[in-house]
């Protein structure tokens, strides 16, 4: 089985931002790339999730809260907990399809996804038009 996979962005709800209500992804995260990301997933019926900075791997029917967390202020301690997280939550995946928003891909990313050991079952797409039914 597969699953995609991006990350997160800064660009978020407002809403959730005022309110504190807690949102699902494709509510929250309003970057126009994750949100084309979530889309073309939707269209061909293809598992996916968000990798955030904050709360490691969220699905889609996953409620968080707004946050402001750029990647690069990440501490090692937290690094250590969203790549357990990652390998936890993802463990069920044969394959992992990381759509990579270059614009916004952070070194923090790369690590993550690199390290541990779903590292081999990881593969980087750069194409929505990549993202397919399993």
């Amino acid at each position: 089985m597969q699953i995609y996979l991006t990350h997160c962005s800064k660009n978020k709800s407002l809403l959730a931002k005022k309110s504190g209500e807690k949102m699902t992804p494709n509510q929250l995260y309003t970057d126009p790339g994750l949100q084309a990301f979530i889309r073309r997933c939707r269209e061909v019926n293809s598992p996916y999730a968000i990798l955030s900075d904050v709360f490691g791997v969220i699905f889609p029917d996953e409620k968080h809260e707004y946050y402001e967390k750029p990647p690069s202020t990440v501490t090692p301690e937290e690094e250590i907990k969203i790549t357990e997280n990652f390998h936890i939550r993802l463990s069920a995946f044969d394959e992992i399809r990381f759509y990579v928003r270059k614009e916004t891909f952070h070194p923090f990313y790369e690590r993550i996804i690199r390290n541990g050991p779903l590292a081999e079952r990881v593969f980087l797409i750069y194409d929505l038009a990549s993202i397919n039914n399993p």
